[in-house]
Formats: structure tokens, sequence, C-alpha cells
């Protein structure tokens, strides 16, 4: 008899393959840079009716999912994974295979930014020279720096230095999310802002023939110190 999570995990499967699309899948590497090597072309709004209809979380599911290899079914399961009972090996097996931005971001969004000790899980990834591993890192970062997260002032602070030692990474899926987490921190509450923003200036002074570290720096201040950004983060005091 067959057991349920694997029938459960052929019918999402099949649900994936009708929504994709041979038009999307060529989007998705050229309009979104989308590793597609192993993808259908499902888009993610398709994922998220699909996950809707599921009660979550589902570890089980998930790790089957996973295992698939499909480019989609990894973001479904990053969405139906459980943070609390996912374990370490796991985690580190998952980063390992990771192999595009967007299976990325969605492991940092719903998963490892929501496991127990996530800023040790994001500063311990960041160490690592592997490009999405260290990805992976900073885009959880980025979520436990998000407005609503209740990641202390403290411990982001702790984890800035981060962003200067690794802001002249080469590698664009490492340095678009640097800049990211650096606005992200600036962005989070007042208290934080001047800190992101004199992080930048050191990263220009510290990296003044490094185009890249530049483009880091200069982009983040743009944003950080722009009308309507400075508008919103005083909402945010």
């Amino acid at each position: 008899m067959e057991n349920p999570p694997y029938a459960q995990a052929e019918e999402l499967l099949r649900q994936i393959h009708n929504f994709s699309s041979t038009t999307f899948k060529k989007q998705m590497q050229m309009r979104f840079g989308i590793n597609t090597e192993r993808a259908v072309g499902t888009p993610v709004t398709k994922l998220r009716q699909i996950a809707k209809k599921i009660e979550k979380p589902n570890q089980p599911l998930a790790d089957l999912l996973w295992e698939s290899g499909i480019h989609e079914a990894r973001i479904l399961a990053a969405i139906l994974a459980d943070p609390a009972h996912i374990t370490h090996a796991q985690l580190n097996q998952w980063v390992a295979e990771l192999n595009s931005w967007d299976i990325c971001d969605a492991c940092a969004c719903h998963l490892f930014s929501k496991v127990k000790t996530p800023l040790k899980l994001a500063e311990r990834w960041i160490k690592q020279e592997k490009e999405f591993t260290r990805r992976a890192g900073f885009a959880t970062l980025c979520f436990l720096a998000a407005p609503r997260a209740h990641t202390s002032d403290k411990d982001l602070l702790k984890l800035l230095p981060l962003v200067k030692i690794h802001a002249a990474d080469s590698r664009p899926m490492v340095f678009k999310a640097v800049n990211w987490t650096l606005r992200s921190i600036g962005k989070k509450n007042p208290h934080l802002t001047p800190y992101a923003i004199a992080c930048a200036h050191e990263i220009l002074d510290l990296y003044e023939d490094n185009k890249t570290a530049q483009w880091v720096a200069k982009n983040a201040l743009w944003e950080l110190n722009s009308p309507k950004t400075k508008a919103m983060i005083a909402r945010r005091g």
C-alpha cells in the first residue's frame, strides 16, 4: 500500500507540471536570471496557489518534494518545510544543493530565518566560500532584519561587520545579497539607520578601487538617504 505522503507528493508534482509552460521557462532565465536546468516553467504565483491548499508545515512532504530535484518543487518544499523539526543535517544538505537565487531566497524566507537559531546559521553560512551558501546566509539575515522580525538591534549590529568584509565579493549572487542586507538593516528602524550608513561609508573607504564594493555601498546610501525611505523609517521609530 502506497504511503500517503508519496501519493500527495506525486499529485503536487503533477499540478506543478500542469501549470508549467515552455514560454515562462524561457522568461525565468532571460528576464530573471534563474537557473532553469531542472525547472519546468511554473510561476511562483501558481506554486503559492498550490501551497494554500496544503496544511502546513509538513516536513515529510517537503522532504519528498526536495528530493525530486525539480526546481519548482524545491520552492514548494521550502514553503511547506517545518522549521521546528528539520534537522541541522537536512539544513546543511539543502543549502549545499542550492543552485538558483529564487530557491535560495524562498528557503531563507520560509525556512532558514525561522529555525531555532537563525542568526548563528546565517553567520556560519556567510563565512563559507560557496556562492549560494554565502548568499543563503545573507538572505536569511535580510529576512531577520525585516520590519516585523523580532531580531534585536544588538544582534543585527553584531553581524553588520560581515557586510563590510564581503562587500567586495565579485559574484553577483553574493554582492547583491550583501547590498540587500545593508539596506534591510538600515531600513528596519531609525536606531539602525546610522549604523548602516556608517558601514556603507566604511566600505567606500576600505575598497576605494573595487567597483563591486563601491556599488554595494553607494546603492545602499542612495536608498537610505532618499526622502521616501527616510519617511518610511521614521514611521518605524
